[in-house]
């Protein structure tokens, strides 16, 4: 009677503790013998991934100056700072008026007391007058300035609203007329045109009407007083010619420049 050999009884496989491998099953080597067992192999840790790192990247944050602080560069402004105005002319340039814009021939307007404080050899000989005070202002624009413009009329406005209508290119008419008091020769509507087309001024030795809506103007008016009744439209008179007006001669192309303390006529323009 042969006995059988007893068998080991079946044994579920260990399970692998975290970070090893399991070992491999026993084998029993040839011819029998006991069972060799290999040594336990463990798993190597796991490499970092090139993408993940233990540092993270900081950003760094944008450099934010203080108020005040701006950076040295003579080119770059500082931010407290205000833009100061760029002059296109400089005053006592000879060039000024062939450089000045054909557009605008309007004349810087200057203080006229302190240009006849300054000028008093121009007064001597005749270069720079001052009109007799006889004119009442009107107009927005007290302070102004440019070449002018003469007309010789009487009682008669046609010749004036001529003129208006074209553009001023920041001159001043200057309207001998004959210093009648007993008519308006310059209204409301010709000197908003004169406004619109870029006159600097008007200068009337005669009557005006429409003081409200002149005084509304952003343009100087000057005129002996003002009148209800409107003035004649024959279009008699001319153009371009010498003109006596407050007692001083005045010519087309010399400079007049007004203000509230008077007007004064140059043969040249003036300079500071």
């Amino acid at each position: 009677m042969t006995r059988r050999a007893k068998t080991a009884p079946h044994l579920p496989a260990p399970k692998a503790a975290s970070g090893e491998a399991l070992d491999p099953p026993a084998q029993r080597p040839p011819g029998g013998g006991p069972l060799a067992r290999p040594a336990p192999r463990r798993l190597q840790p796991p490499r970092p991934s090139p993408r993940s790192s233990s540092k993270r990247c900081r950003r760094t944050p944008p450099l934010r100056l203080p108020v005040g602080d701006a950076p040295s560069s003579p080119h770059l402004p500082h931010p407290g700072a205000q833009a100061r105005p760029q002059l296109l002319f400089r005053l006592g340039d000879p060039s000024t008026a062939s450089r000045r814009s054909e557009a605008n021939m309007a004349a810087l307007p200057l203080p006229t007391a302190e240009v006849c404080d300054a000028n008093p050899h121009l007064i001597m000989n005749g270069e720079l007058r001052a009109l007799h005070p006889i004119f009442q202002i009107y107009g927005r624009r007290q302070v102004f300035a440019g070449p002018i413009v003469t007309l010789k009329v009487y009682e008669d406005n046609v010749l004036i609203r001529e003129f208006l209508e074209e553009k001023g290119h920041g001159r001043v008419l200057v309207v001998d007329g004959g210093g009648s008091m007993r008519c308006a020769i310059l209204g409301g509507n010709p000197v908003q045109q004169a406004q619109n087309n870029g006159w600097a001024g008007i200068v009337v030795n005669g009557c005006i009407r429409d003081v409200d809506e002149i005084n509304g103007c952003d343009i100087g008016v000057r005129a002996l007083n003002s009148h209800p009744m409107k003035a004649n439209k024959k279009g008699i008179g001319e153009k371009h010619v010498p003109v006596t007006i407050a007692g001083t001669r005045i010519c087309d192309g010399e400079w007049l420049y007004a203000d509230t303390d008077g007007i004064l006529v140059s043969r040249m323009e003036l300079t500071v």
